[in-house]
């Protein structure tokens, strides 16, 4: 047998972590394509210049040629002195043609540059620029188109190609390459520095608020409001705080119930064992069968206290377990009359339904109306005398239940709703939570509880929950 191995827990990043990895890496991305776009544009305009030196080298060539006696002189000297001073770095070859393609002058082995459409040509018609290479090595073609109007020949044009060699430029395009990645590479720092500030200052607010969690008490589900609490945080900690309002509502009445529980059912739970032992050691059969009777009414009595502790403890949790909907009185009064009517017809009781509208809706929770309303009528047939006549009726926004039992002392109306109050006389039994019960099922409802005793003759009882027109 073989040991199942535990699931690895994947290690999850901070909020500090992928916070930066979503503003660090991004900007990253466009910094290095700002870099990118700003090379080659530094590239390009570096090209244009040198392209444009070319260009003037070819206009000097151009300039320092001329036909003497059917021959064509080029003024070499002067031309190679300016080509010379103005392109330091770099070696300049020039080769002079004719459209056809006869050499005149200058390097005969440098290539020509290829005939380019208009839109390729740069400056304007009479020049054209390509890449070619010589001596085995890249060079820069410009090549011109000159027109020597005053030699008087047949065919006037002639072709000036100037090539130069590319450590010049390859120099310049290494320079510039360093100085973007140089200035981006700096952008980035900086923006890295100020991200970072940024976000540890940001996130204060969580460490603020996860401090007060770590010094709360184990009792206390107040509020925590952190200082400086960014807007877009207030949702969570609104939603934190609401959390722990419900959660100490909870704990509060799980304590309330077993506090409760314990005091309540201390008593019955005695009683009982204390019968039982009397019932166990008297030998006289009348005795013990009397014994034992009274130990069944006393656990009649602790699983009555223990169902309604339990209910008590249900209402209590209602709004966390039930969403309020729309509930018909009229239906829920005929429902609830019926299930009890088997049991009042058992014990002597006239039980009755008294509708005075055909319908009356409210807003609330059906489960919940209906405990409230079997509490009163349960309530009204433990503590009447056989033959008492209840009534359930129902209003225009109220419903209540009438009964012609013994009433309510006026010493004890104040106090009937509360938890385990008992106005009944000692002889009967109760656990003083069936008001408790209907009060707190009112009260989360917006409806109100009443209770007017005694009706006619000083006897008689009427419960009612009214709602009101809003």
């Amino acid at each position: 047998m073989t040991d199942t191995p535990a699931h690895p827990v994947r290690a999850v990043a901070s909020l500090r972590r992928r916070l930066l990895s979503w503003i660090l890496l991004p900007l990253a991305a466009l910094i290095g394509v700002n870099a990118w776009v700003g090379y080659g544009n530094a590239v390009q305009a570096a090209n244009e210049a040198y392209d444009r030196s070319l260009y003037l080298a070819a206009r000097t060539l151009a300039e320092e040629l001329a036909w003497r006696d059917g021959l064509l002189q080029l003024d070499v000297m002067k031309a190679a002195g300016y080509l010379f001073e103005n392109h330091t770095g770099s070696r300049l070859f020039y080769k002079v043609s004719t459209p056809g393609g006869r050499w005149l002058a200058g390097v005969e082995a440098l290539p020509d540059a290829p005939v380019r459409t208009q839109s390729a040509v740069k400056y304007f018609a009479l020049v054209q620029f390509d890449d070619g290479v010589y001596l085995n090595q890249p060079v820069r073609l410009a090549q011109l188109t000159h027109v020597m109007e005053d030699a008087g020949l047949s065919e006037p044009l002639i072709k000036i190609t100037v090539a130069e060699t590319m450590e010049a430029r390859q120099q310049l395009i290494q320079h510039i390459l360093w100085d973007t990645l140089g200035s981006q590479g700096l952008l980035l720092l900086a923006a890295a520095i100020l991200v970072v500030w940024g976000v540890q200052r940001g996130i204060r607010p969580l460490e603020a608020f996860r401090q007060q969690l770590v010094n709360k008490a184990d009792d206390d589900f107040s509020p925590i409001q952190p200082p400086d609490l960014p807007r877009e945080l207030r949702p969570l900690i609104e939603t934190l705080n609401s959390y722990l309002d419900r959660l100490g509502r909870l704990i509060d009445i799980r304590k309330r119930f077993l506090d409760n529980a314990a005091h309540q059912l201390r008593t019955p739970l005695t009683a009982l064992k204390t019968q039982l032992a009397l019932a166990q050691r008297n030998a006289e059969p009348e005795q013990a069968q009397a014994l034992l009777s009274a130990a069944r009414q006393t656990t009649d009595d602790a699983v009555r206290l223990t169902e309604q502790l339990l209910a008590m403890t249900r209402v209590e949790h209602a709004r966390e377990m039930h969403s309020p909907q729309t509930v018909d009185l009229v239906a829920l009064a005929r429902r609830v009359t019926q299930e009890h009517l088997m049991r009042a017809h058992q014990l002597g009781d006239d039980l009755g339904l008294e509708a005075q509208v055909v319908r009356c809706e409210v807003q609330g929770v059906d489960l919940l109306l209906h405990e409230a309303l079997s509490n009163l009528i349960d309530n009204a047939i433990h503590h009447g005398p056989a033959g008492t006549h209840i009534t359930v009726r129902v209003g225009d926004r109220w419903l209540e239940v009438e009964d012609d039992g013994p009433g309510i002392a006026p010493e004890h109306q104040a106090h009937v709703f509360e938890r385990f109050y008992r106005a009944a006389p000692s002889g009967v039994a109760g656990s003083g939570l069936g008001l408790a019960i209907v009060k707190e099922i009112a009260s989360q409802h917006g409806a109100q509880v009443s209770a007017r005793s005694p009706l006619a003759d000083g006897r008689g009882t009427a419960i009612r929950l009214s709602w009101s027109a809003a």
